[in-house]
């Protein structure tokens, strides 16, 4: 099977070349045999996907696609998924299996039980953030959007301690708004703290945790990660039964390793705009992805 073109975000005003994030990546792709092209992230945030993809021409003729680049929001990726597709492109991952994996309240659907219990509203109104915490009161919990916390800003917008007053939530909540600012998605997110094994902290407070980024490829695990024990490979066949649900072929699941001796999915995220974990190299990755995605 002829390999999918993998589409990265080109420089900030220089269109001939890779975003220099993605160049170690761009050169790896390249390198094992795929063919790449470039995309202009900027003007696919600011709505203009049209121009975004002016690059790539119009001779896509149902060459399959792959994005590696920056998160944008859904309806952005849905614009530059049809621009892409009025290019003869086929991109692998859809608006909806996009947005499923993107959003937490999407995801949630497939990995409750298997994950935090979880609870949203849209936007940001304070009052309704309050009414929904009211569910989670008896427990440790942090706060999101519908996609990032603001973990830099662990103790005084993140974490949210057990029966924590009006006052005191109120006052987390608006550093969590202010730390996400223009970058805020969608809604409010409520999780409960999962008490995930800690290697200490950083100077901010933020807890080092034992956690580890998994790609899958059509619910299939891409590549291994690095030897560690306990280790998460331990229950491949519960992330891959996960992953089997997701309508989108390429995601990626974020498990923690917790006090209690057990494994839970801190995350769902779609594989195109999640990076790739400290330690794996981008050789290795595009070498097992070559071997999902040719096969």
């Amino acid at each position: 099977m002829k390999p999918p073109l993998i589409l990265f975000p080109h420089e900030p005003f220089s269109p001939r070349k890779v975003d220099s994030e993605f160049a170690a990546e761009f050169e790896a792709a390249r390198m094992i045999g795929f063919p790449t092209g470039f995309y202009d992230h900027e003007a696919t945030e600011q709505g203009n996907a049209e121009a975004a993809v002016r690059l790539l021409g119009g001779a896509g003729r149902g060459q399959r696609l792959i994005l590696r680049g920056w998160m944008i929001p859904g309806d952005r990726y849905a614009e530059l998924f049809a621009a892409l597709k009025s290019k003869g492109y086929e991109p692998q991952t859809s608006p909806e299996g996009y947005s499923e994996a993107h959003y937490i309240p999407g995801a949630y659907r497939w990995t409750e039980g298997d994950s935090p219990r979880t609870g949203w509203i849209e936007g940001d109104d304070p009052d309704q953030a309050w009414l929904l915490y009211q569910g989670f009161k008896s427990r440790d919990a942090i706060i999101k959007d519908w996609v990032k916390s603001a973990k830099s800003r662990w103790k005084d917008g993140c974490f949210i301690p057990a029966e924590t007053t009006e006052q005191r939530f109120r006052e987390i909540f608006q550093v969590f708004r202010e730390e996400r600012g223009k970058l805020f998605n969608r809604g409010v997110v409520l999780r409960e703290f999962m008490p995930i094994v800690e290697r200490g902290s950083d100077i901010r407070g933020l807890p080092i945790i034992e956690e580890i980024r998994l790609f899958f490829w059509a619910g299939s695990l891409v590549v291994p990660p690095s030897a560690t024990r306990p280790s998460p490979l331990d229950e491949l066949p519960r992330w891959e039964r996960i992953a089997k649900r997701f309508s989108s072929p390429f995601i990626t699941i974020d498990v923690a390793h917790l006090t209690d001796g057990t494994w839970s999915i801190v995350e769902v995220g779609d594989g195109g705009v999640s990076g790739l974990p400290i330690g794996l190299d981008s050789e290795r990755f595009f070498a097992a992805l070559w071997n999902q995605v040719s096969a």
